[in-house]
């Protein structure tokens, strides 16, 4: 005996704009919740340190260990590197850079960098790695 219904399917439409809504929802955590880190094609090893490590966003000169110097990952002699920097540092008001030298760098072409920055006024912060166990130490000032 064959039982018949008289209910009836209803197909309805799909409904793409809430689903368009999530995707962008958890897009937007996605981005929020990242940490941009910047990446560069330079390989160097940082030398370790223990103390106080500070962080600063500014111009980044970079000594591989074939004592090359990259002026934000350009690489260039430290005559173009002098002119880069004294343009930048008087054009944009920069008062300090990073340093990124790798640890097997020599102690004299990072010294060159150094009085460089000296010679025009900037403030210099070195790139090192972290010690495991160590945490970064943020200085605020007033």
């Amino acid at each position: 005996m064959k039982i018949k219904t008289r209910l009836k399917i209803i197909k309805g439409k799909y409904f793409f704009v809430p689903l368009v809504d999530v995707i962008f929802l958890l897009l937007i955590f996605f981005v929020l919740c990242s940490s941009f880190v910047q990446v560069t094609a330079i390989s160097i090893k940082l030398p370790s340190v223990k103390g106080q490590l500070t962080s600063a966003e500014k111009l980044v000169v970079t000594i591989d260990k074939n004592d090359k110097y990259y002026f934000n990952d350009q690489v260039m002699d430290i005559k173009t590197l002098k002119e880069q920097l004294a343009r930048i540092a008087t054009k944009y008001q920069v008062e300090s850079i990073i340093v990124r030298a790798d640890k097997d760098a020599l102690h004299g072409v990072v010294t060159n960098v150094l009085s460089l920055a000296n010679s025009l006024n900037l403030n210099v912060y070195f790139a090192v790695s972290e010690i495991p166990g160590t945490k970064p130490v943020s200085i605020e000032t007033d």
